[in-house]
């Protein structure tokens, strides 16, 4: 196996004013503080941004009272062997489906849905596929490593949204959020998606690297 350390592949959402959000989320924001334009020595902004824009992570604080926060949680999670997994049903990633693919102990598994082609909109989708709880389930019972999608929630909304998470994040995997799949291919990379270390944080902002590898 030899990772192609020099083909990169960004999979991380471009932060900017227009860009898609949670509907509950706060918008992007920025204020600049300091202009080279207006005379000053230096540029400088302020952001305002929720910690969940974009490609992000979620740690168990999110849904859980008493959960990890994004400090605390086990850095060797968001990075490693990755697999992409295209999910053909356009309504949801039921366990029908997932149950052929080649999922094993300590994976960090990605699904690419329908979802790719509507993540770059800036207008939200209430119909996005986002995993079942059975789904959820099977997963935690793998032992699974990490899971990402290609939506701003691994979840569908609503109820069975927030089982899911709380069936994830209770078994301690990794959830990776708003990855940019549309032109990613099926197969193996070595991913990096390293969340930044706030303290009572739960969820952080990510770059998110795929890297080919060659079997």
């Amino acid at each position: 196996m030899r990772i192609l350390w020099e083909n990169p592949i960004d999979v991380s959402l471009l932060i900017h004013e227009d860009m898609l959000f949670w509907p509950s989320d706060p918008k992007f924001e920025r204020e600049w503080v300091s202009e080279i334009s207006k005379g000053r020595h230096v540029n400088l902004s302020k952001l305002t941004l929720g910690s969940h824009t974009g490609t992000h992570v979620d740690a168990p604080f999110h849904f859980i009272a008493d959960g990890k926060t994004v400090e605390l949680l086990d850095i060797r999670k968001f990075y490693g062997v990755a697999k992409v997994f295209e999910v053909k049903n356009d309504k949801k990633i039921l366990l029908s489906e997932i149950k052929d693919f080649d999922i094993e102990e300590n994976d960090i598994v990605l699904f690419k849905t329908k979802n790719s082609k509507l993540l770059l909109e800036n207008r939200f989708h209430d119909d996005y596929v986002g995993l079942s709880l059975e789904s959820a389930i099977y997963l935690a019972e793998k032992k699974i490593k990490t899971v990402g999608i290609d939506y701003l929630s691994i979840g569908p909304r609503g109820d069975e949204g927030r089982a899911v998470h709380k069936v994830l994040l209770g078994n301690e995997i990794g959830i990776i959020e708003g990855l940019n799949l549309l032109n990613v291919k099926e197969g193996k990379y070595f991913i990096v998606a390293l969340p930044l270390n706030i303290k009572g944080g739960e969820g952080s902002l990510v770059r998110a690297i795929l890297f080919p590898i060659e079997e």
